[in-house]
């Protein structure tokens, strides 16, 4: 196996408020709040990556395979099962990530997500 290189760091670290926490990555920072309070949810941070991480992974793959991908946007959605009861673990019981394209056809959109998924 190969020698493996860091990709990214982040870190987080708690604030003395309950359910509010300092995240950082590189020299920027910002607050996350767990549940309720006025910051950005924990979970729609964790959302938004995959979502930019999807953006910015599907402009490349565009950009390879020299297919015109004017403009994109993603979205990601999380859903919980209200009845289960809470466990040690927040776990999602399902999550949807939607990809609308502008600059592509029908087939070539498919062929960008279908290679999105793989990688």
């Amino acid at each position: 196996m190969a020698e493996l290189t860091l990709a990214y760091k982040a870190r987080s670290y708690s604030t003395g408020t309950l359910g509010r926490a300092i995240c950082n990555a590189r020299t920027h920072h910002w607050v996350s709040d767990g549940t309720g309070g006025d910051a950005v949810f924990s979970g729609e941070l964790f959302l938004s990556g995959i979502a930019a991480c999807a953006v910015n992974m599907v402009e490349r793959i565009a950009q390879d395979d020299q297919i015109t991908l004017e403009w994109m946007d993603v979205s990601v959605e999380s859903w919980r099962d209200p009845d289960k009861v809470p466990g040690e673990l927040s776990l999602y019981d399902a999550i949807r990530v939607n990809f609308e394209m502008w600059g592509v056809d029908d087939d070539q959109a498919h062929q960008l997500v279908e290679t999105w998924k793989r990688r």
